[in-house]
């Protein structure tokens, strides 16, 4: 190979490696922006609400926030909002000015999750609403659909709704590296619109003083387990989807429901037996994200 040769085989080389550190540097960073509505100036429920909301803040700032350490992504950052009754913060036009203006990029995750109280219409069964302070009712299908419309790549929607009973369950949260992994898919690998709630209609939440909504703790459940296999099922593919954790939390608040049903107040025994409700089954409003290929 001649000399001139040589030197235009280098110049390229150059390029390529240059045009390939653009690239990289170029890549779009995948924010999270969290928006957690915390009805915990309720004087019946305020302290379930509290842990729902501890629950939430660590599966983002220990769990998620360790998995960018541990995945080297430096790209991520998570950018979390609180609205909280207790700062006279949980109102609709706070809700709704920051749906209409969190402006997510391409490749961002937007989770908006709430814990209060909230019922259904009377004129209109399949209206769900959210009850925030003031008694403002704010009914769900109105934040799914600013949700849904959100032009990012991961949209979420959580609501646990629930009336005070005097139960008592510990929790423990613990991050592991089975835990590392399964936030990775849950987070950075699936695209689409999950919507949940915490159950069925006409179903009452359950809650208790330590436990929290069960529907929040079982689901937070599902992010954080033990091992990777309780929650991988089908197929048992090293990768763990949202549908796989909505079926585990069903399990789990399952679980829960009947361990704690013997120790439900007398008057919300007779409430759940009226009701035919012998468990609470959180229901799916949308498909479950997609994973990504």
């Amino acid at each position: 190979m001649t000399r001139n040769k040589q030197i235009r085989l280098w110049i390229s080389l150059i390029l390529i490696a240059g045009s390939i550190a653009v690239f990289v540097t170029a890549a779009p960073a995948q924010n999270i922006h969290v928006l957690m509505v915390i009805d915990d100036a309720n004087p019946r429920t305020g302290s379930r609400h509290t842990v729902d909301r501890l629950r939430i803040e660590a599966l983002m700032n220990i769990g998620v926030r360790r998995h960018m350490f541990e995945k080297q992504r430096p790209d991520a950052t998570v950018k979390m909002t609180e609205l909280r009754s207790k700062d006279n913060q949980a109102k609709m036009d706070n809700i709704l000015n920051w749906l209409q203006n969190v402006n997510p990029a391409t490749e961002d995750v937007v989770f908006v999750y709430f814990s209060g109280p909230g019922g259904i219409d009377e004129a209109d069964a399949k209206r769900r609403f959210l009850i925030l302070q003031n008694d403002e009712k704010l009914y769900r299908k109105e934040i799914a659909t600013l949700i849904e419309g959100m032009q990012c790549r991961l949209k979420i929607l959580v609501t646990d709704t629930y009336n005070a009973i005097d139960t008592r369950q510990l929790w423990d949260l613990v991050v592991d590296d089975w835990t590392v992994d399964v936030l990775h898919n849950l987070f950075f690998e699936h695209e689409g619109f999950l919507n949940i709630t915490s159950s069925a209609f006409g179903q009452i939440a359950i809650s208790s003083s330590e436990r929290g909504g069960y529907f929040t703790a079982s689901l937070i459940n599902g992010m954080f387990p033990s091992d990777m296999r309780v929650i991988d099922r089908k197929p048992q593919d090293g990768f763990v989807s949202w549908e796989e954790v909505f079926e585990f939390t069903k399990e789990d608040m399952n679980y829960f429901y009947e361990s704690s049903e013997p120790g439900f107040p007398s008057n919300l025994k007779e409430t759940l037996q009226q009701r035919n409700q012998t468990t609470q089954t959180p229901e799916v409003l949308s498909e479950f994200p997609k994973r990504l290929r």
